[in-house]
């Protein structure tokens, strides 16, 4: 692939781009099919997130075919977004992982094959594990120093919860594939409907009931190991249930037959006691981990209780609206990301969440999370993060990207013309 530089061996200008991955570039001769091996220099990039929303809106703005392609384009922030978060990836100065959460919320919507390239398009095949599994991390740091009677250290590696190196140079040329299984979608959809009731009921309680931020927060903090256990529980239920229903030659649903990520959860517990303190105690120093309390101190549960004591603040306040069913969602991600991230763009509600949580109560963390809102500030950010660009660093990557790395690109592949495009081609 291009560029072209003059091979090493033959002299001919066809020495191009064969693969870039990590901190190599390899190349080779079109000429005299001499290959070579170019070492690039180790970087760190900046780890963006961005929510589904954002994407959502860059793709509409991208393709006039779309219903809310009017709306939009008539906005200049989505233009702008698209570009210059578009020009930063190139040069691997920053990264934008996609999530679980991207992939489950483009399946719900109509446009569901644009919206998965345009948040790939800016992963570049990079992304974060899911949220129950960077969950079961940072509970298993808290059991490990729990076990040893030490305060839990958490590193917040972003690679440690990340599927491909996010500070490697972007391939390129990565592979996606899709894979849903049955009933997933309308699975998704109750479970959002549930969710969004379920928060609903909470939400008018702390209405009537107008507690303040500190009580909700210990409330919310307290009750996660004893909501876990529930859930547990309710799991072991259903695989009674399963196995009645399969005696009696019927078919269970798809929720009874999968492993629940509590039943996850509670297994790689399970597994750590018995590999710290043996098989014989594992169990019951479980047991004893769960009934200390210690678990609630996660960092990923006390940034979602403090989200929450923030909404029934808004609540007791007088806030009529009702959250809406990507409220729990918003939360969800940015209680887990959070502390790995340089930056996070949002939805305005959310950001408010965040920025309204008492200082006496602040997070610890040094995450910027921008929304529409301060959307000039979240450009001037990038921006800024753009022109630290040093000469030498932009010479190589047009060495190995091509000419014009500042100039930004006019699409994406998948998406509105190039869509068409591609598939005339």
């Amino acid at each position: 692939m291009r560029p072209y530089l003059s091979c090493p061996k033959c002299g001919v200008e066809e020495y191009g781009v064969l693969t870039v991955s990590d901190t190599r570039c390899e190349r080779r001769c079109r000429a005299c099919w001499y290959r070579g091996t170019v070492y690039l220099p180790e970087i760190k990039k900046k780890i963006v997130y961005v929510d589904q929303f954002a994407f959502s809106n860059i793709m509409k703005f991208l393709n006039p075919e779309v219903k809310g392609h009017e709306r939009a384009a008539s906005e200049p922030f989505w233009k702008e977004l698209f570009e210059i978060l578009g020009v930063v990836c190139h040069l691997q100065l920053v990264t934008c992982p996609d999530s679980r959460e991207h992939h489950h919320e483009s399946l719900t919507s109509p446009f569901y094959k644009a919206l998965k390239h345009t948040y790939e398009h800016f992963s570049g095949g990079v992304g974060f594990r899911d949220a129950e599994a960077i969950k079961i991390r940072q509970i298993s740091d808290l059991a490990r120093a729990w076990l040893k009677n030490e305060r839990a250290n958490f590193d917040f590696m972003p690679e440690s919860i990340s599927s491909g190196r996010i500070h490697a140079w972007s391939g390129r040329i990565f592979i996606t594939v899709d894979g849903v299984l049955p009933g997933t979608v309308d699975e998704l959809r109750t479970r959002r409907s549930k969710t969004r009731e379920g928060l609903q009921e909470v939400f008018e309680q702390w209405q009537r009931e107008k507690k303040p931020f500190k009580e909700v927060f210990t409330t919310e903090k307290d009750a996660y190991g004893q909501t876990l256990i529930q859930m547990y529980a309710e799991d072991c239920r259903k695989r009674e249930q399963m196995a009645a229903m399969m005696v009696r030659g019927q078919m269970p649903p798809l929720d009874y037959v999968l492993p629940s990520w509590t039943e996850n959860f509670v297994a790689n517990l399970q597994f750590l006691f018995q590999q710290e303190v043996g098989k014989d105690e594992g169990n019951a120093k479980l047991a004893e981990f769960f009934k200390s309390g210690a678990i609630n101190e996660a960092p990923f549960n006390l940034i979602s209780a403090a989200m929450y004591a923030s909404l029934a603040a808004k609540a007791a306040s007088g806030q009529k609206e009702i959250p809406n069913q990507g409220t729990a969602t918003d939360i969800n991600i940015v209680s887990t990301l959070l502390p790995y991230c340089d930056a996070m763009f949002v939805d305005n509600k959310c950001r408010v969440l965040l920025h309204d949580i008492p200082r006496d109560c602040a997070l610890p963390f040094a995450c910027k999370v921008f929304s529409s809102n301060t959307g000039e500030d979240f450009i001037q950010y990038l921006r800024e993060i753009r022109d630290s660009v040093t000469p030498d660093h932009l010479k190589l990557i047009e060495e190995v990207y091509g000419p014009d790395p500042m100039k930004p690109q006019s699409g994406i592949y998948g998406v509105g013309k190039l869509k068409r495009a591609a598939s005339e081609g």
